[in-house]
């Protein structure tokens, strides 16, 4: 069956972003359920990459907003009217989660002034004085409950989407050669 396509470009920031994202994901889940003397190096790593999504995010934003028109692929054929809409309120979400997620745990850190570990690096967080001290830990609160209330609830879209695109598979869709950047077609 042939079917509509993503251009290579937008079909390898879709690979590269869904592994930092899947592990930050998997070691923040981790660390929930690790002994206290391990939690601190899993948080590490959630937080890591947690960073190193952030950082591939934006340019695929830009991309996508730059390219908007390549993204107009359709639905895959056979998608009902409901299954589309659910389709394309779960991929906004995701892009909303993917964003959001991010940039409330980097003004989480930064704002803090705890700063913001990179694998084997930190970044720096803000040096807080009297004067800005309750006003940048009010930020990093108001950061911690954003990034707790949608990691809660938006950790379920991962696993949602990959259940879609196995369900499209399964019918016969040509489902996971929309999204491959080795196959032939356009580059960008």
């Amino acid at each position: 069956m042939s079917v509509a396509v993503y251009t290579k470009a937008a079909s390898a920031y879709h690979w590269i972003i869904a592994a930092p994202l899947i592990g930050s994901v998997g070691c923040v889940l981790q660390a929930q359920q690790a002994p206290k003397a391990e939690k601190g190096l899993w948080m590490h790593r959630h937080k890591s990459l947690g960073l190193l999504t952030g950082m591939l995010v934006a340019p695929r934003l830009a991309y996508r907003l730059i390219n908007r028109k390549k993204y107009d692929i359709g639905h895959v054929t056979g998608t009902g009217s409901v299954e589309g809409m659910a389709a394309t309120l779960s991929h906004y979400s995701l892009y909303a989660f993917m964003t959001i997620m991010p940039a409330s745990g980097i003004a989480m850190g930064y704002y803090g002034g705890k700063g913001l570990p990179f694998f084997g690096t930190s970044f720096s967080g803000i040096t807080h004085t009297p004067e800005t001290k309750k006003g940048n830990l009010a930020i990093a609160g108001q950061s911690f409950s954003i990034h707790k209330t949608l990691g809660t609830y938006g950790k379920f879209l991962i696993p949602l989407h990959v259940a879609g695109a196995f369900k499209h598979y399964f019918t016969g869709a040509g489902i996971f050669s929309r999204i491959n950047p080795f196959r032939g077609g356009p580059k960008h």
